[in-house]
């Protein structure tokens, strides 16, 4: 039986944050493991549901600051994605299409 109403689902989103920390934490995780594992990029994907665009353009302007190249991919219907490099010493370039 499906105990979960429309109203509670809608209730639910309208209460739905997530603290750009998190983003934070979850791109540190995935560059330190993708570099740990021998890759020179990582594809990252923010929900758009829960990263509005000025968010995403926020994390992309402290990973340039970091050293790292970024480029924006083509989103979805679900997600931003951009696509995080640290293989060359090259500048970082940015890249909105």
């Amino acid at each position: 039986m499906i105990t979960i109403t429309a109203e509670q689902a809608r209730a639910n989103v309208d209460a739905a944050k997530r603290p750009i920390e998190l983003f934070y934490r979850d791109l540190d995780n995935a560059i330190q493991i993708g570099s740990e594992n021998g890759r020179r990029y990582v594809v990252f994907g923010f929900s758009q549901v829960m990263a509005s665009e000025q968010l995403v353009e926020d994390v992309v302007a402290q990973l340039l600051k970091n050293g790292f190249g970024v480029e924006r991919l083509l989103s979805d219907s679900e997600q931003h994605y951009i696509r995080i490099n640290w293989g060359t010493a090259a500048p970082s370039r940015l890249s909105a299409d």
